[in-house]
């Protein structure tokens, strides 16, 4: 090889020389340079759209914080009322007295009723009512179908976070 390229020319030796070098760079580049900036180009775009997720989260953070601060206008807590006492005179004003089968405490921040034959439509009205009035949240339901549109209901029902 080395007795074949000092068999050319001096120009012929000049332009392989030249055509090595460009070979060299070229290798360099499609291995080395083009893949480094590809990533680059890829993470700095995937940074651009992560920023722009947490504008929108802030955002929608402030957003929520500020309905809780205000509760949505309309929750008020327990007014200083035992959670019992509010469950049962919610259910009562909101027809479902008759249905009621037991109420108790459930620990120092719950309750447990038990409603039988309740319709399911006014049921689920009055829990919303009270998610929203009291922010009495449910976290336990279980429901039986009877028929009819009724069901009978176990709630475990949690006092607002003061």
């Amino acid at each position: 090889m080395k007795d074949w390229f000092y068999g050319l020319d001096q120009r012929e030796r000049m332009l392989v020389s030249v055509g090595g070098l460009l070979l060299v760079l070229l290798f360099l580049y499609t291995i080395i340079w083009e893949p480094i900036a590809g990533k680059y180009s890829g993470l700095k775009e995937s940074v651009d759209a992560q920023k722009q997720n947490l504008a929108w989260m802030q955002q929608a953070a402030a957003q929520v914080n500020a309905l809780r601060g205000n509760g949505g206008g309309a929750a008020r807590g327990l007014g200083g009322r035992s959670l019992l006492a509010v469950v049962d005179q919610s259910a009562r004003s909101g027809g479902l007295g008759g249905t009621i089968k037991r109420i108790e405490p459930d620990g120092s921040k719950g309750v447990k009723v038990w409603l039988e034959g309740v319709a399911f439509d006014p049921m689920i009205l009055w829990l919303g009512g009270l998610s929203k009035t009291y922010r009495i949240e449910p976290s336990l339901v279980t429901l039986e179908p009877v028929g009819g549109g009724r069901v009978n209901a176990r709630l475990t029902l949690l006092a607002p976070a003061v």
